[in-house]
């Protein structure tokens, strides 16, 4: 991710042998993006892997980050002789429907590792923390939770926090990450399972906004 774009990879495989696909093209439209351009697979032939691109710009809002994607693959059909592999000189263009793509807030941050968690969240200091509490209904345990968290937010467990014993009826999850604009931010997550997973999420970064933007995005 750069400061204004995001790159989505899409892997290609054609499965059928009397056919060969070319100028492959998954297309996107999705609210508050703009596609800034498309980098089509030129070839895809039989049982072998290709790949296309699409360049997205990021929305300048932040909240605005997390969006829903409909995805069409298109692309020209040549009909060719299985036993030569040889083409038909014209083809006809097709498309596909697939899966819709779901973008994060987790394509802002990536991975920072912590040797001493606490000591960083100690030095961010308090000033710089907002709260926000929640009861995740459908979320059978806090080993369930941590693992949609961790997924989530797409930050660097610390402490082994990301680890949870059958047995447990709270557990403490610790994040670490660095936004897209340089800022690092920190996320605490105190959970207790009580026949519901409730959690209250906490975060810290030198950019108010941002504490704000993590609490309020489960």
């Amino acid at each position: 991710v750069s400061q204004l774009q995001l790159q989505a990879v899409v892997s290609t495989q054609s499965t059928g042998n009397d056919q060969q696909l070319e100028n492959v093209t998954v297309e996107v439209e999705g609210e508050n993006y703009t596609v800034l351009g498309y980098v089509p697979c030129p070839l895809l032939v039989f049982n072998a892997p290709g790949t296309c691109y699409t360049l997205l710009q990021l929305p300048d809002d932040p909240a605005d980050v997390a969006s829903t994607f409909t995805c069409n693959l298109k692309f020209l059909v040549k009909d060719c002789d299985p036993s030569t592999g040889e083409a038909d000189p014209v083809g006809y263009e097709d498309e596909y429907v697939l899966e819709d793509l779901d973008i994060g807030l987790n394509v802002l941050i990536q991975r920072v590792f912590k040797t001493n968690f606490v000591a960083s969240w100690e030095e961010m200091g308090d000033e710089n923390q907002a709260d926000e509490t929640y009861s995740l209904t459908t979320v059978k345990s806090i080993a369930g939770a941590v693992e949609q968290l961790v997924n989530f937010f797409g930050m660097q467990p610390c402490e082994r926090t990301e680890r949870v014993a059958e047995d447990k009826t709270a557990h403490t999850l610790l994040l670490a990450g660095q936004h897209k604009d340089g800022v690092e931010c920190l996320i605490k997550t105190r959970i207790v399972f009580d026949g519901v997973v409730n959690m209250k999420i906490s975060a810290r970064s030198q950019n108010a906004d941002l504490n704000d933007l993590l609490v309020s995005s489960i």
